[in-house]
C-alpha cells in the first residue's frame, strides 16, 4: 500500500515575478505537475496541505476516474477538509469515518494569534481495504509555520510551543481513532518542525515512530522542500533530512512494514510547489 503527503502551495493566480519572466504559476497551470507526480506513484491514500477550492476542483477533474495501462480504472475520492484535504482511491478502499477540525487562532497561555487565515488545520479518514479487510487511518495536517528564533524574519514568540500544542492535538484525535478501530494510524503532512524540534519530540514521546527511520529499503534522506514561491523558483540544495519538515508519523503499527520511503523531487516539480512530494510503502 502507498501513501503520500504533500504540501500543494496555495496560489491560485499568476504572480507578477513570474509573469515578466514568461513563466505562470497559477493553479491552472500547476495542477498538471501534481496530477502527474501523483498519478506516476498511484498511491491509495494522499493527505494534502494549502489546497484551494480552485486547485481541488482542477485536481480532481483529472483523477475521478483514471484509466490504467492494464484496463482497469482507478477512482480518487475527495474528502473535504479546508486546506488540509485527503484524496483516496475509492475502488480500493472503503471510507469508514472522516473529520476536519481547523485549529484555534488563541492558544491557552500564549500569547498572539496561531493560525494565519485560518488555514492551520487537520483532515483524518479511517479506511477498509476492501479485498484484504484491514483497517487503517490517516490524518493529514498543517501546522503553525512561524520561527521561535528572535533572529529569524519570521519570527514569533512562542512559535515552537504552538506547533507543540497544535500535533498533541492530532495525536490525541488520532489515539481515539486507534481505540475505536483497533488500527494503525499515520499522522502526516507539513509540521513546520524538524525531528529535533519541541513538537516532533513531544510526538515520539506520546509513542509516535517517524517512519523515515522504519523504512527497511530506499529511503530518501533530503529534507523535501526548497525555494519555490511568488518571487520565483529554485531547485536549492538537497539538504539533510534533519532539516526535514514535511513527516509522516506512525503509532499502533504493530505487524506493519514500511518498505521504502520516497520523494517525487525530479527537476520539473520545482516550479510546481516547495514542497516534493513524500510517499511511503508499506505492508500489514
Amino acid at each position: 500500500m502507498l501513501l503520500m503527503s504533500n504540501n500543494q502551495w496555495k496560489c491560485d493566480e499568476n504572480k507578477a515575478p513570474w509573469a515578466v519572466r514568461g513563466m505562470d504559476c497559477s493553479a491552472k497551470a500547476r495542477v498538471d505537475g501534481l496530477v502527474l507526480a501523483y498519478l506516476q506513484v498511484m498511491p491509495e491514500v494522499i493527505g494534502l496541505q494549502e489546497v484551494s477550492l480552485r486547485m481541488a476542483d482542477l485536481m480532481m477533474e483529472r483523477m475521478r476516474r483514471v484509466e490504467l495501462p492494464d484496463g482497469k480504472v482507478a477512482q480518487y475520492e475527495y474528502i473535504s477538509g479546508g486546506d488540509t484535504p485527503i484524496v483516496y482511491r475509492r475502488d480500493k478502499l472503503l471510507l469508514m469515518e472522516s473529520g476536519f477540525y481547523r485549529f484555534p487562532e488563541a492558544i491557552p497561555g500564549l500569547e498572539g494569534s496561531f493560525n494565519n487565515h485560518e488555514t492551520k488545520s487537520y483532515c483524518y479518514g479511517v479506511f477498509r481495504h476492501r479485498e484484504t479487510g484491514e483497517t487503517f487511518a490517516v490524518l493529514s495536517a498543517h501546522l503553525w509555520w512561524k520561527s521561535s528564533h528572535p533572529e529569524s524574519s519570521s519570527y514569533q514568540k512562542d512559535s515552537n510551543k504552538a506547533r507543540r500544542y497544535q500535533l498533541l492535538q492530532c495525536c490525541a484525535r488520532m489515539d481515539e481513532i486507534a481505540e475505536k478501530y483497533q488500527c494503525p494510524t499515520f499522522l502526516m503532512g507539513d509540521l513546520n518542525a524538524s525531528i529535533h524540534s519541541l513538537a516532533l519530540e513531544a510526538a515520539f514521546e506520546a509513542g509516535w515512530q517517524e517512519v523515515h527511520d522504519l523504512a527497511l529499503g530506499e529511503r530518501d534522506d533530503t529534507k523535501g522542500h526548497h525555494p519555490c514561491g511568488p518571487n520565483g523558483f529554485e531547485r536549492g540544495v538537497p539538504g539533510s533530512f534533519e532539516d526535514a519538515i514535511d513527516h509522516i508519523l506512525l503509532k499502533h503499527g504493530n505487524g506493519l512494514r514500511v518498505e521504502k520511503f520516497c520523494r517525487v523531487n525530479d527537476p520539473w516539480f520545482d516550479r510546481i510547489s516547495d514542497h516534493y512530494p513524500l510517499y511511503i510503502e508499506v505492508t500489514f
